[in-house]
């Protein structure tokens, strides 16, 4: 199986926090997410599209703190 360090994992487990998974709404919510390792197969021949609205530096204020997650999951010791 994986890691809890996978950048997968981590997604997974951050999205369940701020849902409240032990309601049958909630769980019925986490299971509806799936979170991959890298680009999924159907979509990883389609051509790559930049979206200028959702670039870091239009989006985050000034001195904002940020962390990529798959530097954060390579810290904590994932090895890939």
């Amino acid at each position: 199986g994986l890691s809890f360090w996978a950048p997968s994992k981590i997604l997974w487990r951050t999205v369940r926090g701020m849902l409240p998974h032990k309601t049958k709404r909630g769980y019925t919510a986490l299971l509806r997410l799936t979170a991959y390792e890298g680009i999924p197969p159907p979509f990883d021949k389609k051509k790559r599209m930049v979206i200028p609205s959702a670039l870091r530096i239009l989006r985050l204020q000034g001195g904002r703190k940020f962390c990529a997650l798959g530097r954060l999951s390579h810290e904590v010791g994932w090895k890939y």
